[in-house]
């Protein structure tokens, strides 16, 4: 009868005290938030004249922030009986300054600090790596949304919610890679409580930064806790444009020292092979440091006259994107085809890409 009693007292405590979300993916969750995505997009006045993806039924909306940054906004639902809060970051808008985010992809440091107003400079860990690196428009917008953001959190976490749920579409899941990254080493650092859980669903997401960031990014979120969905024929998930060159490896790597190594050969094979070398190594080089000119230092003159006092950071000197996190693919089939075909008459670049199309499969997924 003790044992008995034991047991039953475990479990009750378990239940009562215990983490509410559970790690790995749970198809129903992952709808959930995309109908919340979906309304994330849309303004909260015109909610009732759109039905093409049917309201989130498990949570009830409770916030939406001011717009910030780059038109960027994120909503707060609350689950309806569960002590669990959900955060979904909103993605691209149809205006100028939404695209201008999108369009400044030069890579700064995964570690540092931005200057984004007078009073306002975001110090960010989002790796433990030195040479892990990230999209510095999603930053920018994620620096000005982690604000209001924090203080939310703080709030729910007093009135006993720990689990939290982070999530975007699109760009809302670009940035939302980052603020994950930002939320679990403000955790290591003891500037929120350990007993926060924070569960990510980035939804048809870009790439948000570096082969090292990846690493990072995959390690804290070990175990089940963090996935991006893509359907595979949806574009967005392959941009921003990648370029690897010999500098993204890693230092003892035989093509990044290949150049001294050829100075230390005869002639004339050491003559042959520098010119193959400089072939194939100096169009990416090229390559990456046009992408740097053009978006990132062009680019970041626009976004001074978006953000009047945006200090431009010092980039990193690399294109290197690379998929992140854990992966659930959704492939389409012949039904879906059928319905969102790629004929030149009908095409159109969203139709592969909205929650809409991404509710039709996961619902097929098993």
């Amino acid at each position: 009868m003790k044992t008995i009693a034991l047991v039953s007292f475990i479990l009750f405590s378990t239940s009562l005290y215990g983490q509410i979300l559970n790690s790995g993916f749970d198809k129903s969750e992952y709808m959930e938030t995309l109908k919340i995505n979906h309304k994330a997009h849309i303004a909260v006045e015109e909610w009732g004249d759109n039905i093409t993806v049917p309201d989130p039924e498990d949570f009830a909306f409770t916030y939406r922030s001011p717009r910030v940054a780059f038109d960027n906004i994120w909503d707060l639902w609350i689950h309806k009986e569960k002590q669990v809060a959900l955060i979904a970051v909103q993605g691209s808008v149809p205006t100028g300054a939404s695209f201008l985010a999108n369009l400044y992809p030069a890579m700064i440091p995964a570690t540092g600090e931005l200057q984004l107003d007078e009073d306002f400079v975001f110090k960010y860990k989002l790796a433990e790596n030195e040479n892990a690196a990230v999209h510095v428009g999603w930053l920018v917008a994620m620096a000005y949304l982690s604000e209001t953001i924090e203080k939310k959190i703080d709030s729910c976490y007093k009135a006993g919610i720990k689990d939290f749920i982070l999530t975007g579409h699109s760009q809302g899941g670009g940035i939302t890679f980052l603020l994950t990254a930002y939320l679990e080493h403000l955790k290591l650092a003891g500037k929120l409580p350990q007993d926060i859980q924070f569960k990510t669903y980035c939804s048809a997401a870009p790439k948000p930064g570096n082969l090292y960031f990846a690493y990072d990014y995959e390690k804290i979120k070990v175990g089940g806790w963090a996935y991006n969905v893509v359907n595979t024929i949806d574009w967005v998930p392959d941009v921003p444009f990648s370029i690897q060159t010999v500098d993204d490896f890693t230092t003892i790597n035989p093509f990044k020292n290949a150049k001294t190594e050829i100075k230390k050969m005869k002639f004339p094979k050491n003559i042959g092979l520098k010119y193959v070398y400089n072939q194939l190594s100096k169009p990416g080089l090229k390559a990456q440091k046009k992408y740097e000119k053009y978006l990132g230092e062009m680019v970041s003159e626009a976004v001074k006259k978006q953000i009047p006092n945006f200090n431009t950071p010092s980039y990193y000197k690399s294109n290197y994107y690379v998929r992140t996190g854990n992966i659930i693919v959704l492939q389409p089939d012949e039904d879906y085809l059928k319905i969102y075909n790629n004929d030149e008459d009908n095409l159109n670049i969203w139709q592969h890409h909205l929650p809409q199309q991404y509710l039709l499969l996961t619902e097929k997924l098993k």
